[in-house]
């Protein structure tokens, strides 16, 4: 029996954790954007600039973007509640 040896790599891996609560959307933003620019400390110095730069304005996009989401989903959550009958539980959660 012939066995190919292979090597797999995952990288680095991290924990995130809260205390009593979720991740806010700047966190999780925060967590993607670290996961899709990444700098390199031997880099120029222009470079490295305008890199940290775009990662910047890589986290507000993710950021924006994510709260528009979470209002998308609250919005379909309370219009499902109110089709359903519950309209006082729709108002609640609005209120959030």
């Amino acid at each position: 029996m012939n066995t190919d040896p292979f090597e797999s790599s995952l990288g680095t891996l991290g924990v995130t954790t809260t205390n009593n609560r979720g991740h806010t959307v700047e966190e999780v933003a925060s967590m993607a954007t670290e996961r899709l620019v990444s700098i390199s400390d031997t880099a120029p110095e222009p470079i490295k600039s305008q890199a940290h730069l775009f990662k910047d304005a890589t986290q507000k996009v993710i950021s924006y973007y994510m709260n528009e989401a979470v209002k998308n989903h609250i919005c379909t959550i309370c219009n499902q509640l109110e089709k359903q009958g519950h309209k006082d539980l729709a108002n609640i959660i609005r209120r959030l």
